[in-house]
Parts: C-alpha cells; structure tokens; sequence
C-alpha cells in the first residue's frame, strides 16, 4: 500500500465523525500513549501522525466515535458444533426477527472474520466483550477501539466490504450486550441452573473488570482475574488456551496507554495463573438447585 494510503485512510475515518490514532506499522499496538484521551478527528492532527511514519496503521476509538463494533470470526469454533462466530451471530438476528442488523458498515480482517459498525445510543454506553454471545462472537465500546479499514498487518489488509453509514445498534442487541450483575464467585445468591452458565457468568464478571480497570489498578486488577479463572483452570472447569486468551484480549485495550505494555499483560496473566494453580477450584453440583 502507498505511503498516502494509510493517511487518507485516517483522514476519511475521521471525516465519519470517528476519533482515530495511529498504530504501530504493520500492527495493532496503539503508536501513541493515552490514546483513549488523544484519539481525533483533527486533521491537522491526523497528518502531523502519518507524517511522523507514513506507514502507521489506524485505529478508531471506539466510545467516543459512539461505535459498538461486533467482530465476528468466520472459521468453525469447535466449542459450538463448528460453526462459526458469524452463524451463530447471524441465527441471533434471525431469532430477535432482525436478520437486516448484518446490514451495516462492514470490514473484513486479514483473518477472514467481519467487523460490523454499530451507533450507538446516548448516553448508553457498552462495555468491550469477548464471546458474551458465544464462541467466535466479541465487542468493541466503551474504553475500546478497533483495527479500521486500509489497515496492513503481516496476515493482509483490513478491506471495507459495506460503505453505508453503520445502522444503529439494534434494541435486542443492546439488550444482549447489558453489563451483567456480577456474581458472588463463592456464593452465588441466585446461581444458574447449569454449570456452564455460571462459569460463562464468572469469566465475563473479570472480563469486564479488566476492560473498566483505571490507571493505577490494570496490572493489580489483571493478576486477580488470573488467579480467580487461573484457580478454575487448575480445577478442570475452564480451558486454559481459551482462558489465557480471553484475558489477553480483554487487557489488550489498555496497551500503550500510560506504559502498559503486552509484555506485561502476558508476564501477569502467567503469574496469575501459577499463583491460582496453588490452589485449584471445582465447582459443586450441589452450588445449584435440583
């Protein structure tokens, strides 16, 4: 791709009303730190960027352009009969009677999933997820951003598939994406009727409190949901590839904002690990009423 390429693609995002910053050439780590509070829309802005390394890649921050961007892989999960996180997206609109929700801003990944832009409402705010809705199905929002389109990783280019303007969020999807009480990990006041939908409740629970961790609290906040889902892991409740992953993407947010760095992410999440295999949980039938 040109050197121009990268910079107008910055510029066109930002002519959407997106806020966006650089990153890294050839990469999704965020060029700038506190990108959070410096993502623009400022012209001036985005050329003085691409002008420092033409070849940036270009983020959009998510809450503040008032995105919810649903990313959906389209490769078989085998944890979901092999089926893939866009069919099973798909089979939801289909249920909420909404399949035109997929009609929307579309980007396609190097990886072959989608990207599909969502407006969302005022002052309703979503948080970022990863697999609330099911295997192969993850969120951006609030406190979150996005590879956008024109992008170059090793793997290919981020390509517009649909240039309309996004739709907005739909109300059955935002009803799905409603933050969740968190649960009582030891004693659950109302624990679900299955095993699998409590350990899905207990790994969104840390999820989200990584996402919304603050500056100062990240790697604390980061090292306990290891240890708490790293206890599980060492019990035989939760896999330890999916685990390890979801914590990673969930942590990815806040890398490059104030020196957090994913050499960190990775160093904590395996300490978090070690320290929870020390004492390995199992969850009880009877936590769950007959």
């Amino acid at each position: 791709m040109g050197t121009v390429d990268f910079r107008q693609a910055a510029i066109s995002a930002a002519a959407r009303g997106w806020s966006v910053f650089p990153l890294c050439p050839g990469s999704k780590r965020p060029a700038i730190c506190q990108w959070q509070q410096r993502a623009t829309v400022d012209p001036s802005q985005i050329h003085s960027w691409w002008r420092e390394d033409p070849y940036r890649n270009i983020a959009i921050a998510t809450g503040p352009s008032r995105l919810y961007v649903i990313d959906l892989d389209t490769a078989a999960c085998p944890n979901a009969g092999d089926r893939s996180g866009w069919e099973l997206f798909n089979d939801l609109a289909t249920a909420a009677d909404a399949s035109g929700t997929l009609a929307t801003y579309t980007v396609a990944t190097p990886s072959g999933g989608h990207h599909l832009y969502y407006r969302t409402p005022p002052r309703k705010a979503l948080s970022c997820t990863v697999g609330r809705l099911g295997p192969g199905i993850d969120s951006r929002g609030e406190g979150g951003y996005i590879v956008a389109a024109g992008s170059l990783t090793s793997r290919g280019t981020y390509r517009r598939l649909d240039a309309r303007p996004p739709t907005h969020l739909p109300q059955w999807l935002y009803d799905l994406y409603q933050p969740a009480p968190h649960p009582t990990l030891d004693r659950p006041p109302s624990p679900p009727h299955d095993r699998d939908r409590y350990l899905a409740a207990i790994l969104d629970s840390e999820i989200q409190r990584i996402v919304s961790a603050r500056v100062g609290t990240r790697n604390d906040t980061l090292f306990r949901a290891a240890l708490t889902l790293g206890r599980l892991v060492a019990g035989g409740e939760l896999d330890r590839h999916d685990t390890d992953s979801a914590l990673a993407v969930a942590a990815s947010v806040h890398v490059g904002s104030h020196a957090f760095t994913a050499e960190e992410v990775t160093r904590t999440i395996a300490n978090g690990f070690a320290a929870g295999a020390q004492r390995p949980r199992r969850i009880r039938r009877n936590t769950w009423p007959q």
